[in-house]
């Protein structure tokens, strides 16, 4: 398998947009940020390699035996970062490519398309958090400190970005790509207006910079490949495993995932899963899945005997029969998913997604519909969902030994009657698998040493509030407010200096903090815990339901010069509380 004449990137991009070029189901999605691809370019332009590629031509009259994908030119993170299907017709030979997908789909998309991501801090379902930008190039001067990496002032801009930067000539990739191929192109951008007046120094980089362009898009081989020409499905999956045995390697799921689509007889296991994971992201902005743990499911509730990621566990035989239990599955999942977000779960607090497979595999078993949800039928039995999942969060049964307890638990709901969720069977079978999730009276002492930040802090708190209705969306709230536990306003409270000192570390404290609902909290922001019960509750009669139901000592008022003792008094409520619940 010799290296064969490198190619010029033009060559290779026009190969991509003409179909010669495709992606096997055996790669991974498209996984590269905008910065990796700036730096790719600024590499290309500094004549620095960019390493090789393999590529596996398969002949026409075998096309048709496995499923490829196109490449995608217009990424968008919401909506469009998924590979369509090839449809080839097997009249031409094509170009699987084994390694450096990657590479070439920064390529594309830089020099003819576009590239859309989530912006900071911005909600996931929102559109508008998108925004669509190409890659820019600066022809008139340098990168500066701010991209200290590069040379070249590359960056990934939407259209209003570049033209309100003045300062610098932003000029497209794709712009460039489509109007650069020969020395006489570079002459006509050169006497562009923006160019030929700038002074003697810009012009000189201009030059030297469209100059490289021209020769790195259309005449220097840049890609430099491999062409593996045996069509032996095995072999070439040997080749795909050891030339990603090192660096970033593609996860198991993906070549399994690869498998299932080329075994399911009736649906592309690729699209279908890949479009079941974005629907399972879609039921709240707050809980991501990936493809994984879609996988690692389907082999529990399909009850595929051994669970494991291994290539053998994805056979023929194994493969139909997750397709043909696929419905169920993804019903179960949904289902689950759903469940976690009316619990006020999100991916801070689910500390790990496969404690939700065995619930799935209950709600799969038991036959329940969307109903399960919110009939009153099924409130005792939602209750004991949570309260297990809570306990095995907060314990981290599944953070080790995972498939050895999804196997074992798995058995357990097998044999077990569903009227009820079964939770006192799998916790002996837990207790067998030395995973007892009682938590003794120093483990408790540890819980209530949790701070507002800690991922198990939510967890906790929940247990303090049994029969809230946590799909309202609930927040963490500190009951004397945080922004006013600071020295200097702590003393202004006519608390002593030592405690004025002492105090704001103890803020975050768990008995320092409440679940409002969002509305409430927000509306509670910084007011002294005093004057908001006064506002919101009035008469002793509410206050007092309120203080007992949020587990706090019995005061008729909670002035700061008292932060301390509430702290200790609240401690000795929450310990007897979690003690009930989790001991």
């Amino acid at each position: 398998m010799p290296f064969e004449t490198p190619i010029p990137i033009r060559q290779a991009i026009q190969n991509i947009l003409d179909g010669k070029y495709v992606l096997p189901a055996i790669q991974r999605e498209f996984i590269w940020e905008p910065e990796q691809i700036e730096l790719l370019f600024d590499s290309l332009l500094r004549g620095y390699p960019i390493s090789s590629f393999l590529f596996w031509e398969v002949p026409r009259s075998q096309v048709n035996d496995w499923q490829f994908y196109k490449f995608l030119t217009h990424y968008h993170e919401y909506n469009a970062r998924h590979n369509a299907p090839a449809q080839l017709t097997g009249e031409r030979d094509v170009t699987a490519v084994l390694d450096g997908q990657q590479r070439l789909t920064a390529l594309v998309i830089a020099l003819t398309g576009t590239y859309a991501s989530r912006t900071k801090n911005k909600q996931r379902s929102n559109l508008a958090a998108y925004p669509v930008k190409k890659l820019y190039i600066d022809l008139l001067g340098p990168a500066d400190e701010t991209d200290e990496q590069k040379f070249y002032a590359i960056r990934f801009l939407t259209t209003e970005e570049a033209a309100a930067d003045t300062a610098r000539f932003w000029v497209s990739f794709p712009e460039l790509f489509s109007k650069i191929k020969n020395v006489s192109h570079v002459l006509m951008f050169m006497a562009m207006e923006r160019i030929s007046s700038a002074p003697q120094e810009r012009r000189d980089f201009a030059a030297r910079t469209l100059g490289m362009i021209c020769e790195t898009f259309n005449t220097l081989g840049n890609v430099n490949f491999f062409l593996e020409r045996e069509a032996d499905l095995d072999k070439v999956l040997q080749i795909f495993i050891r030339i990603n045995s090192g660096g970033t390697k593609l996860s198991y799921s993906d070549l399994l995932l690869s498998i299932a689509t080329a075994s399911w007889k009736g649906t592309d296991a690729r699209q279908a899963i890949h479009a079941f994971v974005d629907e399972l992201n879609s039921v709240s902005d707050e809980l991501t899945f990936d493809q994984d743990f879609v996988l690692k499911s389907a082999l529990v509730l399909s009850d595929i005997s051994d669970v494991k990621f291994k290539i053998e566990n994805f056979n023929a035989q194994n493969m139909a029969t997750i397709e043909k239990a696929w419905p169920s599955i993804k019903a179960a999942l949904s289902l689950t998913v759903h469940l976690a977000k009316s619990f006020g779960l999100t991916d801070r607090s689910l500390l790990s997604a496969n404690a939700l497979i065995p619930i799935a595999y209950y709600l799969r078993k038991k036959g329940a519909t969307d109903a399960y949800l919110h009939s009153s039928t099924t409130s005792a039995d939602r209750a004991a969902i949570r309260s297990w999942l809570t306990k095995v969060l907060l314990r981290g049964t599944f953070g080790s030994m995972g498939d050895t307890i999804l196997a074992a638990l798995r058995g357990e709901l097998q044999s077990a009657c569903v009227d009820a969720f079964p939770e006192f069977a799998i916790n002996d079978r837990l207790t067998q698998l030395n995973r007892a999730i009682k938590f003794s009276p120093d483990e408790i002492q540890n819980l209530l040493g949790l701070q507002y930040k800690n991922r198990q802090t939510f967890l906790v708190l929940s247990v303090l509030y049994p029969n809230f209705d946590f799909s309202n969306g609930f927040h963490i709230d500190h009951v004397y407010p945080r922004s006013k536990m600071t020295e200097r306003r702590l003393l202004a409270k006519d608390v002593s200096a030592p405690n004025a000192r002492e105090w704001p570390n103890l803020r975050d404290n768990l008995a320092n903090l409440q679940l409002l609902q969002g509305g409430p909290n927000q509306a509670k922001s910084d007011t002294d815990f005093d004057d908001w019960l006064d506002h919101e509750l009035g008469d002793s009669t509410k206050k007092g339901y309120f203080l007992a139901m949020h587990h706090f000592p019995s005061w008729s008022s909670f002035p700061y010069a008292k932060f301390g003792e509430f702290l200790s008094e609240r401690e000795t409520i929450l310990a007897k509380r979690l003690e009930e619940a989790l001991a």
